[in-house]
């Protein structure tokens, strides 16, 4: 396909998905070092002047590069799933040590706590360095001291641990902690209480400003909203409206993705229009933004999500500035790569091929889709545009939707309309309010704007909750299923956009 030869990114990416996959499926570790050895020789090969004046073999660097990133891809795969074994001589009740590397969750019974292995007391069976290192997810049981519990703090508990269910795909052990068992390290211990990692400094600023939040927005349900938005902190989400977003397809607006990047972004470029558009007025008006699009990403304690929404948000600022061709299959592919290398495992996260479709899906789709009404009325352009990612986003993701979800959202269409303003608003207002609030403005005149814009993006959701047809609810297909609607999707974006040029 043509679009292939355009991104080139995109089958080195297919190579390095294919070694990932098939040493995820079948343990094959053994064959990868052998590959890696023969791609380098035949890429080695293929500089040789007789061979590269020879036609026929123009396509030798190709096939070694290929090669040697289906290897790279097993490889990586393969020392992901050995950070993610547990031995079976470990089930057995040991003493460890432990640094919390995410807010603790409150849960119906117990506070889940994700951690990181630090050290294990000595058992003759143990062999520490099968342990040090790997990730577990434990649950505190409910007390006074489990609720002081934060990211950094150091604890050793006494539990035995179990290997983690295939649903936590990066942890490798999982078990429960009654009361009594476990301590927080002291001031004084000669181990530092808390680490000070960039996520774990991250978090702490903002569980900072989640408490400045708090005093601004009264309103719990209204705070919940803020804070998932702004800061991607879901716990004080209350439930009910956790099951209104989910039925009416508006649960990407809570969750910090690259809608809040694009809307971010889209901001600071036009406070920043003023510099103009020549190259180094662009060059400049990147180089300011990107320290606050990371710093953005920062405050919300770097997740999976948000890294990857920066990254891709990065790409695109660079090749903006530098007049290259922005946002394009290449650029996605780009990040992908990057995040896969990081972590294999995203591969097979929900949230991770939800997002990457409906960037690919809006890249591919979008444009064309624009470009079928045009008009020279502001509002209408705006709708029209609203329109348009919103049906290209949800024609890429819909196979996914369906085979995950089983459920179809009638209203994604409205939900978008609606919401995706305010949306757009609150991430302008909250940060805004936070830095006025700070500054010693006037807190009761500074928290109405906020508060109301909040209070409206409750009553919307819920009133769109209350429509009866909100959601086609039952739809169960198989893999192969979800293949062939993919494969139909595919086949006609082809026929939209063959002449294209990407």
């Amino acid at each position: 396909m043509k679009f292939l030869q355009q991104a080139p990114f995109i089958r080195l990416l297919m190579f390095f998905i294919c070694g990932i996959v098939t040493q995820y499926r079948t343990d094959v570790s053994a064959g990868f070092l052998p590959l890696a050895v023969g791609a380098t020789v035949i890429v080695g090969v293929s500089f040789v002047p007789i061979i590269q004046r020879t036609w026929r073999w123009r396509g030798l660097f190709g096939v070694g590069l290929g090669v040697g990133l289906f290897a790279c891809g097993g490889f990586v795969m393969q020392l992901s799933q050995h950070n993610q074994e547990w031995s079976d001589e470990l089930t057995s009740t040991h003493l460890y040590e432990a640094i919390v590397t995410e807010d603790p969750v409150l849960k119906p019974k117990s506070r889940m706590c994700r951690v990181e292995i630090t050290s294990v007391g000595a058992h003759p069976r143990m062999r520490p360095e099968t342990v040090i290192g790997k990730k577990a997810v434990l649950y505190l049981a409910l007390d006074s001291l489990s609720q002081t519990v934060v990211a950094g703090n150091r604890l050793w508990f006494y539990a035995k641990l179990e290997a983690a269910p295939p649903y936590l795909r990066e942890y490798a052990a999982t078990g429960f902690v009654p009361s009594g068992q476990w301590i927080l390290a002291s001031e004084g211990d000669r181990n530092i209480m808390r680490a000070k990692t960039l996520p774990i400094m991250a978090l702490k600023v903002r569980r900072v400003l989640l408490e400045r939040l708090q005093k601004i927005v009264p309103n719990h349900a209204a705070y919940g909203i803020a804070a998932a938005m702004m800061f991607g902190d879901r716990s004080d989400l209350d439930a009910d409206l956790k099951v209104s977003f989910a039925n009416i397809g508006a649960a990407h607006i809570l969750a910090i993705s690259g809608t809040h990047f694009t809307i971010l972004f889209g901001m600071l470029y036009y406070l920043l229009s003023f510099l103009g558009n020549a190259r180094r007025a662009k060059i400049l008006k990147h180089g300011l933004m990107l320290p606050l699009i990371w710093g953005f990403a920062f405050m919300t304690g770097f997740s999976p999500s948000v890294f990857r929404a920066a990254l891709m948000m990065s790409l695109w600022a660079i090749g903006d500035a530098f007049s290259f061709r922005s946002l394009t299959l290449n650029t996605v592919a780009i990040a992908a790569f990057f995040m896969l290398l990081y972590e294999p495992f995203y591969l097979f996260d929900v949230g991770f091929q939800l997002s990457f479709l409906a960037v690919i899906s809006i890249v591919l789709i979008n444009p064309p889709l624009v470009k079928l009404y045009r008009s020279r009325n502001p509002l209408l352009k705006y709708l029209w545009d609203m329109i348009s990612v919103s049906v290209s986003a949800q024609m890429g993701v819909l196979p996914l939707t369906v085979y995950y979800f089983h459920q179809f959202p009638v209203l994604f269409l409205a939900t978008n309309l609606l919401l995706l303003p305010l949306s757009t608003i609150l991430l302008s207002l909250i940060p805004a309010t936070l830095l006025v609030v700070a500054l010693g403005g006037d807190f009761s005149i500074v928290k109405i704007p906020l508060n109301a814009c909040l209070d409206s993006f409750v009553a919307i959701t819920r009133t769109l909750d209350a429509y009866s047809y909100h959601n086609i609810n039952g739809i169960f297909i198989s893999v192969y299923e979800m293949l062939a609607w993919s494969a139909f999707i595919v086949l006609f974006l082809f026929i939209v956009i063959k002449k294209r040029h990407i």
